[in-house]
């Protein structure tokens, strides 16, 4: 244990920190987080319209409320990489120090990307102005890896051009608003020739496209390389293990796999629509199972304080930490416990989420469960956000999750209370025997 410690001391640690913060990834993730209530309200809606019950269906599209329920996920989830890009770059100009111009940079961003997008350019029959046809395969999740690069790129090259002073300057007294137009100008003329000369240079290849070359080389692949058990096995052992000595998994793990399980939602809520099988399983919500109650799935073990502890400090504590538990928060748990480098506690924090995402898999294959579609929620409870992510199958196995992480924490923290009882006996001595002195 000690050797191991060290290790991750000394070389792993941080080599994480450096990756956790990275200002590039930082604002991946944080653009990613800031569209949760556009793709929350997106999938919702997809949700009611697919709910497979005939005479609710019959119901709705006799009375015109499903193609209302259909224009809100067509202009949410699957136009997705247009907030996207916005989001990241507006997350990315804050990163990179200017945050008072990070609505231009956003919007530059936005429009260089659309700069991007094939048209097709159909002239109807005895008219006279041509119909500019997009694709909108582009917008959705086919463009979701193009739009998170686009977004970087605009903030840095944006941020570079203001920072070396290229900029028009504009006299004292010159209207805020009028002098961030006029400190774009040159940001803004150089970054659309240069995704000029971009979408050019791409329409020369046989990809035709930068959206086709990023989704056939990057997005393809990663996908495949994110949509398999080993590779999930892999991103909850590290988040777990990066918890454990005290750094932020999620933080650190997520944004390199986020911008992959995103694309994800698109397709999944199709596939709901459609009553079919969910074909990407490995997504943002198998992970959200392996995390019940917060990291090391914890929840089981916030309820053991609350009821079955002898030791007053585990008494109280659980007590304080059953709330944020329901609501996946348990930050206080893992540096309030001490969960970070808890030996006592280091099986089960790192057996415990293994347990559920294998079970969920299980479960999932054997067609007993759905899997879950995949949306980024906020800090819904168990039971709620299993409804959310598509089935009353997913809120019943939360249930039994939260037994499972009970049974397997029991004999650790029936030890780790023992010991805290027997402390605070020998204080209340302690303190007898001065009183009697």
């Amino acid at each position: 244990m000690s050797k191991f410690q060290s290790f991750m001391e000394e070389k792993f640690i941080p080599i994480a920190s450096k990756v956790s913060n990275n200002k590039y990834l930082s604002a991946v993730s944080g653009g990613s987080v800031g569209l949760m209530t556009i793709i929350i309200v997106g999938a919702i809606f997809s949700l009611l319209a697919s709910i497979g019950f005939k005479p609710y269906q019959d119901f709705i599209t006799a009375n015109g409320i499903k193609d209302i329920l259909n224009f809100v996920s067509n202009a949410t989830t699957n136009v997705m990489a247009l907030y996207m890009v916005a989001s990241v770059a507006y997350v990315a100009a804050k990163k990179f120090g200017h945050t008072e111009l990070s609505f231009n940079i956003s919007l530059l961003a936005l429009v260089s990307f659309i700069l991007l997008i094939p048209i097709t350019v159909i002239m109807p029959e005895g008219g006279f102005m041509p119909d500019n046809l997009i694709n909108m395969s582009y917008l959705g999740a086919k463009g979701v890896f193009l739009a998170i690069i686009i977004g970087l790129l605009v903030a840095r090259i944006y941020s570079f051009i203001v920072d070396k002073n290229w900029t028009v300057k504009m006299p004292d007294g010159t209207p805020e608003q009028v002098m961030k137009a006029f400190t774009s100008l040159i940001p803004a003329f150089v970054i659309v020739t240069l995704f000029s000369l971009i979408k050019y240079g791409f329409s020369l290849t046989h990809f035709k496209s930068a959206n086709d070359f990023i989704y056939s080389m990057l997005q393809t692949p990663l996908q495949h390389l994110a949509g398999n058990l080993t590779t999930f096995v892999i991103i909850v052992m590290l988040s777990q293990i990066l918890w454990f000595f005290g750094i932020h998994g999620g933080y650190t793990v997520l944004p390199i796999f986020i911008p992959i399980w995103l694309s994800y939602i698109p397709e999944n809520t199709a596939a709901v629509a459609a009553g079919q099988a969910i074909p990407n399983i490995y997504n943002i919500g198998l992970f959200d199972i392996t995390a019940l109650g917060g990291c090391g799935a914890t929840i089981g073990l916030v309820i053991l304080m609350c009821f079955r502890a002898k030791s007053q400090r585990y008494k109280t504590f659980g007590k304080m930490l059953l709330p944020c538990g329901i609501f996946n928060i348990n930050e206080p748990l893992v540096f309030g416990m001490p969960l970070i480098l808890n030996p006592i506690m280091m099986i089960p924090f790192l057996v415990t989420p293994l347990v559920m995402l294998f079970s969920a898999v299980a479960l999932i294959k054997l067609n007993i469960m759905p899997a879950p579609i995949g949306i980024m929620l906020p800090s819904l409870p168990p039971i709620v956000s299993g409804l959310v992510q598509g089935s009353w199958k997913i809120s019943v196995f939360q249930v039994v999750q939260i037994i499972i992480s009970i049974l397997i924490y029991l004999p650790f923290f029936k030890a780790a209370d023992k010991i805290a009882l027997e402390e605070e006996n020998k204080e209340k001595d302690l303190s007898n025997e001065t009183v009697k002195a």
